[in-house]
């Protein structure tokens, strides 16, 4: 028996209650205007007032059941942003300086002048790091602030630069990145890989809506379809753009008509019969989707998903 059967499928495009998102998003935005307000006045670089932007499917409607509410809290400070950046900077020179004095340690006949001078140059630097207010730090105040103003039954966590919120006062999880505001664009730190990730999504609603103008709500609908896919084949969900951008990437007509489930087969059989190394990233229509490093993919990636998607149809 296929799992993505018909009634599977239409079932993914339902809506979900509206009451219930818009009730998660003002206790986010209540909580968050508290805790900025508390931070700010403790920490000069912290602006006081709230500005967050959604970044998932809460940006475009396209929520389901597994959602996420996914947000950027956006900081004004560049100085937060060149302060971890050195960091990370004089974390690797800190490392080669520890490295350098054992390898001076285990020289015998070393004088003991030399070794004293190198013990106190590697101090003056960990001092120096430990003067610097970053990203990581911002997150752990975060979430020490974030979690005076939740129930007890709430998890208030912080992991790779990103603080997540679960518990009962959310019916859907929340993750809080912050992001350094220059102009229209944001820098959010990625700690895994030790660099910012610059991102601009004024072209990618800008791209949906002339691609999609008036018949927004089918585009919304094959996008929670695939958005529930995905979660099902890899057990965790879809970075957003990536799915926006397979949509983007479809002929308009696969949207004629009123019936989902014969968009869902016309946008499978598309995908499945295209050249995939041609679609474009919704994020930058001058950039391939695979060459654009902010979508987070590649060519194995999709061609398996539409190959998972065909297997259990």
């Amino acid at each position: 028996m296929a799992i993505f059967d018909k009634n599977t499928i239409i079932g993914f495009a339902e809506n979900v209650d509206e009451s219930v998102v818009n009730e998660d998003y003002s206790a986010l935005i209540q909580i968050l205007t508290n805790v900025m307000s508390d931070l700010s006045k403790k920490n000069a670089m912290i602006n006081s007032d709230l500005e967050i932007l959604p970044i998932n499917e809460f940006s475009t409607g396209a929520i389901t059941p597994i959602s996420s509410l996914d947000v950027f809290l956006v900081l004004k400070s560049p100085q937060i942003e060149l302060n971890t950046i050195k960091i990370v900077k004089n974390k690797f020179v800190s490392f080669w300086e520890r490295l350098k004095l054992a390898w001076q340690k285990s020289k015998i006949k070393k004088k003991r002048k030399k070794r004293k001078k190198n013990m106190d140059e590697q101090s003056t630097l960990i001092s120096q790091i430990k003067g610097k207010y970053n990203i990581n730090d911002f997150c752990i105040d975060l979430v020490n602030a974030i979690s005076k103003y939740v129930t007890p039954l709430n998890l208030v966590s912080s992991t790779n630069a990103i603080v997540s919120i679960k518990g009962d006062d959310f019916t859907y999880p929340i993750n809080i990145y912050p992001a350094i505001k220059k102009g229209e664009t944001y820098s959010v730190y990625d700690k895994i890989l030790n660099k910012f990730f610059t991102y601009d999504f004024s072209q990618r609603w800008t791209n949906l809506q002339e691609k999609f103008n008036g018949i927004e709500n089918k585009a919304v609908n094959i996008i929670k379809i695939y958005n529930m896919l995905y979660f099902n084949i890899n057990n965790k969900n879809a970075y957003q753009p990536f799915i926006e951008s397979l949509v983007y990437n479809m002929p308009l007509t696969v949207f004629d008509g009123d019936d989902c489930y014969q968009w869902f087969i016309k946008s499978i059989n598309f995908l499945n019969n295209t050249n995939l190394t041609t679609f474009i990233s919704v994020l930058d229509n001058k950039k391939l989707m695979f060459k654009d490093e902010n979508l987070f993919t590649n060519m194995y990636e999709i061609i398996n998903f539409i190959k998972n998607i065909k297997i259990n149809m």
